[in-house]
């Protein structure tokens, strides 16, 4: 009885976890949703720890196999690359999301190999969760439709309560797995699974996330080939499989014959296609890859640190981006958009070798489990589980849900459910870890996680609140708010930029150069190769009458972007207010006319004043210089005359020698 009291217990936590886990989240930091819910997990893991010791169940040894070993080794060689980090604050946070997604694995494996809890009913709490899921993304739409605007149209407004539209499609997509496994319970949720299967794929063909829709395309292809083979002779199944494979070659081969025809489509639907189909996103990606690669080059063993793939990544060049905003760093890249080469470039090859690892064990005792003799329901169950991780590699390939609690503790649910039933359904060499030594580690874990993510969110409340303050002028409380922040473990904003450099910025705004310039230097000391914060503090040198330095880190900005216009427009102001006028003009020179940079032509004219000056003095020709002077009346005029030479791909200098 005792025993049922406390399943009953566990199951209870763990069914309030999961249905308050879409709607916690914080509307005062910058990211609502991610410290939240880290700290709502720790808070929960922490009630169930103290539950195990008050009913004494903490006397069970814990189970130390190979998958706990891989674990504790990529913790540990996070934890070494810290060393390497510039923002240690930063990889802290990281380090803590690790080592609780690695906790909640332990706990629930336990509960479940000591059956201290029911895992139908872990099931059932993980299908509610994702019905709550289900109706967020749903209400969104239907908003859309109410207020008469296009299905198709702005989706990647649609984010749910879970970040952005990608996590959003992801997160409905990790819960298919056990919509399937529902299929194998009572009618009731035989039922609501059904539904909930239907609906998903609904909700992800609006969304339109490509890797989850080729993630979801490949989880029904397999579940159909299992589903053939089980249910059909072989030769049956063989010719389901290839009609089966013939139309989906067919559906491929159609969309690629009429990709250039999508005009000829309604609106709308050539609209979806066109997005669907689009190369745009993915050569984007290969250009985030690239510079993972050099990184990992850089930095094979050890890795760039937890969470500076974001700090590093500028210092491998921008010059290869065609977006714009990327080369002038309005559009900051927080990671490569594939957790492999994320945990690769941070952590370093054996950190990286244990992630991959974890993998490769939970596939090994799945596919062990399906080969046993056992209940048919229970094998179907861990065969949904299987295939489940198959397509979760194929999504954290292209996108990146390891840095999502809800993601990541959706996966550790599969990883503990496949690993007990391993573990109870066989042999295996095991060690065993003293209750005593594990609560000693578990606490202290426990206890630095809470730190660490109560430290972040006060940090991210006062980055907040200073941001708003900054953009109301009010630059006396916004410094403030951000020192406040600086004792915290959130020392950055969530585009890199320490608070050192806002910090910075308003003590320039308020011409305090020299206390400027300080706060710019520890910025730079934080994120190097941040070219906006490396043109700042160019820029402040200016102020403080040091042109030398300024140059410097002018230049440094345009060795890592040099189609960045502000370092290049000021650099060639630079040049220009000591007298080096040619140098000036050829920095200027590189600047395309088409810029939208407000600076650009207030400089322009100036210099290309003085150039024209300088080139007709050394011509000395008194016809030629009448017809300029005829030509150029204005400060208008004398930027077409300039433009034009651009134009006709020619040096200025011919274009004036040869005007008439």
């Amino acid at each position: 009885m005792d025993l049922i009291n406390r399943v009953k217990s566990f199951n209870f936590f763990l069914f309030i976890y999961f249905i308050s886990l879409p709607f916690v989240f914080f509307s005062t930091v910058s990211d609502p949703f991610l410290l939240a819910r880290q700290l709502l997990t720790t808070v929960v893991l922490f009630i169930i720890f103290l539950f195990l010791i008050v009913n004494k169940k903490i006397n069970d040894y814990f189970v130390i196999d190979k998958l706990v070993i891989l674990f504790v080794g990529f913790i540990s060689f996070g934890i070494i690359s810290i060393s390497k980090s510039n923002i240690y604050e930063l990889s802290n946070v990281i380090l803590s999301k690790y080592i609780l997604f690695f906790l909640f694995f332990i706990i629930i494996r336990h509960l479940l190999v000591k059956k201290l809890v029911d895992l139908n009913k872990i099931i059932v709490s993980i299908i509610i969760f994702g019905l709550i899921s289900i109706s967020i993304a749903t209400l969104a739409f239907t908003n859309k439709t109410i207020n008469n605007q296009n299905l198709f149209v702005n989706v990647h407004n649609i984010t749910g309560t879970f970040g952005n539209k990608n996590f959003l499609s992801s997160i409905l997509f990790f819960c298919l797995p056990f919509y399937f496994i529902g299929l194998l319970m009572s009618k009731k949720v035989r039922f609501i699974s059904f539904v909930a299967i239907i609906i998903t794929v609904v909700l992800l063909i609006l969304l339109r996330t490509r890797v989850v829709l080729i993630a979801l395309c490949f989880y029904f292809l397999l579940v159909f080939i299992h589903e053939i083979k089980n249910r059909f002779s072989k030769k049956i199944g063989r010719w389901l499989l290839v009609v089966f494979i013939t139309a989906i070659s067919s559906v491929i081969y159609f969309f690629s014959c009429i990709k250039t025809n999508f005009n000829d489509f309604p609106e709308t639907t050539s609209m979806y296609f066109k997005r669907l189909f689009s190369s745009y996103t993915l050569l984007s990606r290969i250009e985030y890859w690239k510079q993972s690669i050099y990184m990992i080059q850089d930095n094979f063993l050890s890795g760039v640190g937890l969470g500076n793939w974001m700090i590093a990544y500028p210092k491998y060049g921008l010059y290869n981006f065609q977006d714009s905003s990327i080369i002038n760093s309005r559009t900051i890249i927080a990671n490569p958009h594939n957790d492999f080469l994320h945990v690769f470039s941070e952590i370093g090859l054996f950190g990286f070798l244990c992630y991959l690892g974890l993998f490769f064990i939970i596939i090994y005792q799945a596919i062990i489990l399906t080969k046993n003799k056992v209940n048919p329901t229970e094998k179907k169950k861990v065969i949904y589980l299987l295939f489940f991780v198959f397509c979760y590699l194929i999504i954290a390939f292209f996108d990146f849900p390891l840095s999502r609690i809800e993601h990541q503790i959706l996966l550790m649910v599969v990883f503990s459910i496949v690993s007990s039933k391993y573990l109870l359904s066989r042999e295996t060499k095991i060690y065993k870890l003293s209750p005593y030594l594990f609560f000693i580690f578990f606490f202290s874990f426990l206890t630095y996680i809470i730190i660490i993510t109560a430290s972040a969110i006060s940090g991210e409340k006062h980055i907040a609140k200073a941001l708003d303050l900054e953009k109301k002028l009010d630059y006396e409380t916004s410094i403030l708010e951000f020192k406040k922040a600086n004792t915290s473990f959130s020392i950055i904003d969530t585009y890199g930029f320490p608070n050192d450099w806002h910090i910075a910025k308003e003590t320039y705004y308020k011409e305090n150069f020299e206390e400027s310039l300080e706060y710019f230097k520890n910025a730079y000391k934080r994120n190097p190769y941040n070219i906006i914060i490396i043109n700042d503090l160019a820029s402040t040198y200016i102020k403080n009458n040091d042109t030398k330095n300024a140059i410097k880190y002018y230049k440094e900005a345009l060795n890592i972007s040099p189609n960045y216009e502000d370092a290049r427009i000021n650099l060639a102001a630079t040049y220009f207010n000591i007298g080096e006028y040619n140098t000036a003009f050829e920095t200027i020179d590189k600047c395309s006319i088409d810029t939208n940079n407000e600076n650009y032509k207030q400089f322009l004219t100036k210099i290309i004043e003085k150039k024209l000056n300088m080139t007709l003095v050394k011509i000395n020709n008194p016809e030629l210089n009448r017809s300029i002077v005829e030509k150029i009346k204005t400060e208008n005029d004398l930027q077409q005359f300039y433009f034009e030479s651009k134009k006709k791909q020619t040096t200025f200098d011919y274009f004036i020698t040869n005007y008439k």
